[in-house]
This record gives structure tokens, sequence and C-alpha cells, in this order.
């Protein structure tokens, strides 16, 4: 298994970083955990494109269970 490169790395942490804002989920470790993971797989998947990456992060974090865990 490589590791990604580094504009990949800031790819992925751009877009958690923007979903993150966008939910107001500063803070809640748990949900910005899950959301790290959805990222991954997404970007694993092949979705490369940042704006298509941020489009698809931002309707799963919509839905209950990354939702639910806020305070």
């Amino acid at each position: 298994m490589s590791l990604p490169s580094k504009e990949d790395a800031r790819l992925c942490a751009s877009v958690i970083k923007e979903v993150v804002e966008a939910r107001a989920l500063k803070g809640d470790h748990q949900a910005i955990a899950t959301l790290t993971l959805t990222v991954a797989k997404l970007y694993n998947k092949g979705i490369r494109e940042r704006d298509a990456l941020l489009a698809e992060a931002i309707r799963i974090a919509e839905m209950p269970a990354i939702s639910s865990n806020r305070a």
C-alpha cells in the first residue's frame, strides 16, 4: 500500500476542512473522524476532482449518521 502524494493529501485535507466549517462540526471529533474516513474512501474509489469530492462529502455529511453526532 502506498501513501498518497502531498498534493493528494492536501486535497483531502482541504475538503475535510471545508466540510467541517460548512456543517459546523468543529469540536465534534467523532464526526470529523468519520468524515475523514469518508473522504479517504471516496478518494480511493476514484473521486479525485476537488469539486466532485467536496460535493459528495457534503452530501454524505448531511446524512443523519454524521449529523446526529453533533452536540
